[in-house]
């Protein structure tokens, strides 16, 4: 089954707590994924007339969509993604990380 934008939200908010001050590039991020994820053969296609992959499109997406910036959970800069104390807060409050 090909990775969706959603499976991506709780992977790539964790990607940024853990990066140094909360952020990352897109470009570390898509290869954060493509090394958490195993990638099927629909991930990896080549996308027509581009030198993406699937799976990198779908990263890109986040920032395109603006899927966290839109949930309040990060906020983009040049280049890639810092999380928020939102998105912080929605990681503990969802059980992906230890409340202190």
């Amino acid at each position: 089954m090909p990775l969706s934008e959603n499976q991506l939200v709780v992977p790539a908010l964790l990607a940024m707590l853990n990066s140094p001050n909360g952020s990352i590039l897109t470009s570390d991020l898509i290869d954060h994924i493509s090394r958490q994820f195993t990638l099927d053969g629909q991930d990896l296609s080549p996308l027509l007339n581009r030198n993406d992959e699937k799976y990198t499109q779908i990263v890109r997406n986040l920032k395109s969509h603006k899927t966290f910036v839109k949930k309040g959970f990060a906020e983009e800069f040049e280049g890639g993604f810092r999380i928020t104390p939102e998105g912080v807060n929605w990681l503990e409050d969802n059980g992906f990380i230890p409340e202190d």
